[in-house]
């Protein structure tokens, strides 16, 4: 009966995985059942560290933005001195006003002004316009204000760079485990081999067709293959731990981790010609993107700034209600009506400070344009040295699977040539070494093709959309 009862009774294969979760979580352990890249790429942008230290600096960026933005918003003022002196006697004054920046470097203020001393008070209801004389978008504070919303831009440029690279860091952990994943198949397949081997040569002893040296080699082959495996192992245990680390998981926490290849067809992937590849590249590598919009930037602050006429002139211009009396209440009554107008101007005879501003907003932007065209032949460089490296690892895989092919069919006449006692066993060996290495050798060429390909596709800026990958997050 017991029998019957546990042929009969299974447990299902994710109720297993939910058991062994739960008891992991008891065991204060994490567990993830069915992993597959997709999964470990938006992991990644949840848990690894340096994408988050990038995705806080956007965040800081967006901080900056809006100080910069506060300048032109709706300012409340207000102060009260205890200690104010006209003449002989000590009183209070009191302030409290609305003021506002304009974008072109005009400011508007309207407030209420009291004093109050020991025989007189005064109060007055006043409205201020002050202009500059020279409209300049660099002393009003627009340009600060653009080169905020700018560096904000780039900021989350960078963290879409990030982003895409960390994705490709993700991608080239994976295929290395994936890599040493196989490796173990093809030495489990190898050992398969040799234990079969060593059995044939055994029984061959038996039979007087084979040495005991022959035995003897055919057991350390064997000995051999289990070390080969159990190497294999721990390759693949240290790239999944590494990969855990990458994608924001604990070396303890269990995965179960479904490899596979993320890989297009051979007859998809066409590589344009190296034009256009360099083409497309400085129009969608967001650090060209954003190199650029520096570069305009400090163009745009040079034109403005070696064009000043002299220093900042602010022309003001006032109106105000005014009340007088002995007691604060008496200045309620106005009595009495005022306009003023006002000139400020500061600098040093010499101008040193807006030459030297003139001087250093040409040398930012030659540097800006230099920083351009630097970059721009290093992405043109990338592109021509990627599609050189794409072009060998083909070749390479091409011939390695020639090579695996042609170790098959040795293998197989060798292990006949020895059935029918014309080569010895160490022959035998050889021809079976050299076949797992062809194997190894071609898987890992098949994986350098396909990092090549993805490294191809990243410079050139259609990573995203060719390999259709997940997003990175988007910094609110």
């Amino acid at each position: 009966m017991k029998s019957s009862f546990c042929s009969c009774f299974t447990i299902p294969r994710h109720f297993t995985q939910y058991l062994l979760a739960f008891v992991l979580l008891l065991a204060g352990q994490s567990s993830y059942a069915g992993m597959d890249l997709h999964d470990a790429i938006r992991l990644a942008f949840n848990g690894n560290y340096e994408y988050q230290q990038v995705l806080d600096t956007v965040k800081k960026s967006d901080m900056s933005l809006d100080v910069a933005r506060s300048a032109f918003r709706t300012h409340f003022n207000a102060s009260l001195r205890s200690d104010a002196v006209v003449g002989a006697d000590i009183g209070q004054q009191y302030r409290i006003s609305l003021s506002r920046k304009l974008g072109d470097g005009s400011r508007v203020e309207a407030g209420m002004y009291a004093s109050q001393f020991d025989s007189s008070a005064l109060s007055e209801l006043r409205v201020q316009y002050t202009r500059p004389l020279f409209s300049d978008p660099e002393r009003s504070g627009v340009l600060a204000l653009k080169k905020a919303e700018s560096d904000r831009n780039h900021s989350q440029r960078i963290s879409e760079v990030g982003a895409e690279e960390l994705t490709v860091r993700v991608i080239q952990a994976w295929y290395r485990a994936y890599l040493a994943e196989q490796g173990i198949a093809v030495q489990q397949a190898a050992q398969a081999a040799s234990s079969r081997l060593v059995a044939s040569v055994k029984a061959r002893y038996q039979n007087g067709l084979a040495s005991s040296f022959d035995v003897e080699q055919a057991d350390l082959n064997a000995a051999h293959s289990s070390q080969t495996v159990k190497d294999a192992e721990a390759l693949l245990q240290q790239n999944i731990d590494k990969l855990k680390m990458l994608i924001g998981l604990n070396p303890e926490d269990q995965v179960d981790f479904d490899f596979s290849l993320l890989t297009l067809e051979d007859s998809l992937y066409k590589p344009q010609k190296p034009e256009v590849l360099q083409q497309m590249a400085l129009n969608h590598r967001l650090e060209i993107i954003a190199i650029k919009e520096s570069r305009d930037h400090a163009l745009q602050r040079m034109n403005i700034i070696t064009q000043r006429i002299g220093p900042p002139v602010d022309l003001s211009i006032h109106y105000a209600l005014v009340g007088q009396g002995e007691s604060l209440d008496d200045t309620f009554a106005v009595d009495d009506r005022r306009v003023g107008l006002g000139l400020n101007v500061s600098t040093d005879f010499a101008l040193a400070t807006e030459k030297n501003q003139s001087r250093l907003a040409v040398l930012e932007y030659n540097q800006a344009e230099r920083s351009y065209k630097h970059l721009a032949s290093m992405v043109k460089t990338e592109i021509r040295s990627a599609l050189r490296q794409m072009s060998r690892n083909e070749e390479k895989f091409q011939l390695a699977l020639r090579t695996e092919k042609l170790g098959e069919k040795r293998f197989t006449l060798a292990k006949k040539r020895y059935d029918d006692g014309q080569i010895d066993v160490i022959e035998l060996l050889e021809s079976q070494r050299d076949l797992a290495q062809a194997k190894q050798s071609s898987l890992t060429a098949r994986i350098d093709l396909l990092l090549a390909r993805l490294n191809l596709d990243l410079i050139s800026g259609q990573l995203r959309d060719k390999w259709q990958l997940p997003q990175g997050k988007k910094v609110q």
